[in-house]
């Protein structure tokens, strides 16, 4: 299950990992850059692929979905 973030915050990768912790967040990154890239969240949801099919289906340039702080922890775990 996803929604769509209306105020669409703009802020770092990490920033919104940090907010929205236990979800996946599908963003509009400004450009490619690879360390801390800048972008504006636009959807937030607890299945990846959902939120990849999003970006997807509607064409989303520069899209990137994000794990919350959460997920990326249970990998240290495995």
């Amino acid at each position: 299950m996803y929604k769509k973030i209306e105020e669409s915050p703009r802020m770092t990768m990490h920033e919104a990992s940090e907010l929205y912790p236990d979800s996946y967040i599908l963003m509009q990154m400004d450009d490619r850059s690879l360390f801390n890239p800048k972008g504006t969240v636009l959807f937030v949801g607890d299945n990846d692929d959902e939120l990849f099919s999003i970006q997807v289906n509607s064409k989303i340039p520069l899209g990137l979905v994000v794990e919350g702080l959460n997920y990326q922890r249970s990998i240290d775990k495995l």
